[in-house]
């Protein structure tokens, strides 16, 4: 039987909020089994995978991060401890909680850095916030961050739930609220599998 290896390639991305997306970088966060984010590579080959970064910039920047591996490695460093900031607010979110005012403040703090680093950019008849990613080796949280501000500032707040299979985030987009699971190819399977076999012990 072939083992099934975790890789960004088989990632799933079903937080439906980029925030929550980078935060499921945990697999699983009930019981640790992989983190996705080992290396400064794997930070860019996520930005990658989920559209914020073309694929020439990536490699700019992949090559950049092997000529500065201290820093690279720093960034990484930071990068996953506002990936813990984040579940910590979402989860506490998600289960009604009072979030955490110190990490409320250190939310706004790089909020309002990521805001004051971006660009208003003309869509149609609105304006969306760009960022330069290549910048600095930081750069690439921007954009994560600020979706955080603004999922935390916007009523689909109220959507977010935590899987409890995996622990996994994400929005409940369903029209009557029933979502329970992060993806019925992974945890929803496994418990629909769990509960055939209890019908079956049970006869």
């Amino acid at each position: 039987m072939t083992e099934f290896v975790r890789t960004l390639e088989t990632l799933e991305l079903v937080g439906g909020a980029l925030c929550l997306d980078y935060v499921n970088t945990v697999n699983s966060r009930v019981n640790m089994e992989h983190d996705y984010l080992t290396q400064y590579s794997d930070l860019v080959g996520w930005t990658n995978k989920v559209g914020l970064l073309p694929p020439a910039l990536a490699s700019r920047i992949q090559k950049q991060a092997k000529q500065n591996q201290q820093n690279a490695n720093e960034a990484l460093d930071r990068a996953r401890e506002i990936r813990e900031l984040l579940y910590r607010l979402f989860s506490h979110a998600a289960s009604g909680s009072e979030l955490d005012k110190k990490d409320m403040e250190i939310l706004v703090g790089l909020y309002g850095e990521a805001i004051a680093r971006g660009q208003f950019l003309k869509q149609e008849n609105h304006y969306i916030t760009t960022w330069k990613l290549d910048e600095t080796f930081d750069a690439l949280l921007r954009p994560i961050v600020h979706s955080a501000g603004e999922l935390l500032l916007s009523e689909e707040l109220a959507h977010v739930k935590e899987c409890p299979g995996c622990g996994w985030l994400f929005m409940d987009t369903s029209k009557n609220q029933s979502r329970r699971w992060c993806s019925m190819n992974t945890c929803g399977a496994r418990d629909k599998m769990r509960r055939y076999h209890k019908r079956k012990q049970a006869r």
